[in-house]
């Protein structure tokens, strides 16, 4: 049987109430007392033991109950604790389903848009070649006809650039590591900042859930270093250890005094509402002039 502290105490006591016992009884202590107070009658002395008795006892009682007072309090916190764990756990469902529909919808309209936009394209760019190849047209027609043929192929290209933001087709046919590599490449290319990209071999059977979310965590904050802290070079570094994923992206950007004061745009709320949804943490450290450190740590349990 394990000895806890109540059992130490318990015992404490015993032992007081046993040598105050032996002493009282070697001494006598009890007589002594009533012989004392016989010179003090006047002043009811000898009451004094009984009412010492009651005082203990109300003490007792007072304590009693503000233990009980105690116990109730800890138990009701307790269930706030838990009320605020499933409410918790409750928002991190309802995110999750909302940025999967959202990531259906990407899905659906990136389909839709290469199924029309592509097939549409195509027939303009081949109705132009026929045309050019037909030589019966007037200068000034010739000149619109390649005008058209021009816009058609910018559309293409923009259709697929839209593509490529709506769902990546490297997250789902070369997995993660390949896609946030592409991502930082393009990214490289169309900023001329450099991107560096670490990542380990990351084991199979990754969710797509949480392959998407990282992905768009990291697109975001690319983004943002876009729009915000003209940098000269970006770091983004992926981890794997026994507790989940970290993710940790930095920049030799402006940076900021102040962490707290960061006004949550769209930006920083949506990749914060991500996190939330795998029930992750992010944290963001920086100083004025030396850059900006985002690190976000995804539980096992998410993956």
């Amino acid at each position: 049987m394990k000895i806890t502290q109540i059992h130490k105490d318990l015992l404490l006591v015993l032992m007081l109430v046993l040598v105050f016992a032996g002493v009282a009884t070697i001494t006598e202590l009890q007589e002594q007392v009533a012989l004392f107070s016989q010179n003090y009658e006047t002043l009811q002395l000898d009451e004094l033991p009984l009412t010492l008795l009651v005082l203990s006892l109300g003490l007792w009682w007072f304590a009693w109950r503000r233990t009980q007072e105690a116990h109730a309090q800890l138990q009701e916190r307790s269930r706030s604790e838990l009320k605020v764990q499933e409410l918790l756990q409750h928002n991190s469902d309802l995110l999750q389903r909302l940025f999967t529909a959202e990531e259906d919808e990407r899905l659906a309209l990136a389909r839709e848009l290469h199924d029309e936009m592509g097939q549409t394209c195509t027939a303009i760019r081949t109705e132009v070649a026929v045309l050019q190849r037909s030589g019966r047209l007037h200068p000034e027609a010739e000149e619109s006809v390649k005008r058209i043929g021009e816009s058609a192929q910018h559309l293409s290209q923009m259709t697929r650039q839209m593509l490529h933001r709506l769902r990546p087709p490297a997250l789902d046919s070369m997995g993660l590591e390949q896609a946030l590599m592409t991502l930082c490449d393009d990214w490289q290319q169309n900023t001329q900042t450099v991107c560096e990209f670490k990542a380990p071999t990351l084991p199979e059977g990754l969710n797509d859930y949480a392959c998407v979310t990282v992905y768009r965590i990291v697109q975001e904050a690319l983004t943002n270093v876009t729009r915000h802290a003209h940098a000269k070079h970006v770091r983004v570094q992926l981890t794997l250890d026994s507790q989940g994923l970290n993710l940790n992206i930095e920049d030799d950007g402006r940076g900021m005094a102040d962490t707290q004061a960061v006004h949550p745009g769209f930006g920083l709320l949506g990749m914060q509402e991500r996190v939330a949804s795998v029930a992750g943490r992010m944290s963001i450290s920086s100083k004025l002039g030396q850059g900006l450190r985002l690190a976000i740590q995804i539980p096992k349990e998410s993956l």
